[in-house]
């Protein structure tokens, strides 16, 4: 994993190290762009964009301090809506990568949100939690993507991918994480004990690193956040899922070890990431 760190050079600055878009919230999930926003920050990248809908934007500010706030339209809901595509499509015209999903709830306006923005967003993408979700009522769109796109399910949001149920995808985790990446030509990140990552060519990676501590709310943000920063920083697709997946575990075996793991929270997790980092860096 080491090896797949990009390197930093001394005369650089913030937009030497990629600029992210974390698409995420709602009324009540506050949590989920913060968690994945500083969890890119945390992972190294110069600037990161946080689009909200506009309701959140008072807690929002408060909450991040670094990274830089996009309030959207959202018709005082709370939410995205149908109207926040043009906006949301401008922000991101620009990006490195971008995050989709976490906290931003299902309905017929954002399944309709989400399949747009694969559609004609240019940048890769990493798609997590309710952005899945929105998918699973059509994962064709996955065929329309523009650029490489990182799927993150947990067995659950998987088993509503494929139109099955949990049982099944826990029996057979690696048949079904190298199926939809070979299907649809995406990387799969199944998540679960020693997650899965799966490429396009059937190639898969079983992860080595993490414990039951991390069975919390908001990990997946986390995860989620990592691997964008790292797609941000110009890694390819399978390396930047492979190398967040075992920062992401090695960060929850360093708040472990610290904390034990009954208490661990994600937000443990998050502040662990660079310990987790400078641990490879001196290996």
């Amino acid at each position: 994993m080491k090896d797949l760190l990009a390197k930093r050079n001394e005369n650089t600055h913030k937009g030497s190290y990629g600029r992210v878009a974390i698409i995420a919230g709602g009324r009540g999930m506050t949590g989920a762009p913060y968690l994945a926003s500083k969890a890119a920050l945390r992972t190294g990248s110069g600037l990161v964009y946080s689009i909200i809908p506009e309701s959140l934007e008072t807690i929002m500010c408060i909450k991040l301090t670094e990274a830089i706030i996009r309030p959207i339209n959202d018709r005082g809901t709370g939410h995205f809506v149908l109207e926040s595509l043009d906006s949301i499509l401008k922000e991101i015209s620009n990006m490195d990568s971008i995050a989709l999903g976490p906290g931003i709830g299902v309905d017929r306006e954002r399944v309709e949100l989400v399949s747009e923005i694969i559609k004609k967003s240019n940048a890769p993408m990493v798609i997590d939690a309710d952005g899945l979700n929105c998918i699973s009522k059509d994962v064709e769109v996955l065929n329309n993507k523009i650029n490489s796109i990182i799927i993150t399910p947990h067995p659950g949001e998987m088993a509503r991918l494929l139109n099955t149920d949990i049982k099944s995808i826990e029996e057979k985790r690696q048949y079904y994480a190298q199926y939809i990446s070979g299907k649809y030509g995406i990387y799969t990140v199944l998540k679960g004990h020693e997650t899965i990552v799966a490429s396009p060519d059937g190639e898969i990676y079983i992860n080595t690193t993490g414990n039951a501590g991390m069975a919390t709310a908001g990990s997946g943000d986390v995860l989620t956040g990592i691997i964008v920063s790292l797609l941000g920083q110009s890694l390819p697709p399978f390396n930047a899922a492979k190398l967040g997946v075992y920062l992401h575990g090695l960060a929850g075996d360093i708040a472990r070890d610290k904390i034990g793991e009954y208490g661990m929270i994600a937000t443990d997790i998050l502040e662990s990431i660079p310990y987790a980092i400078s641990g490879i860096v001196k290996e």
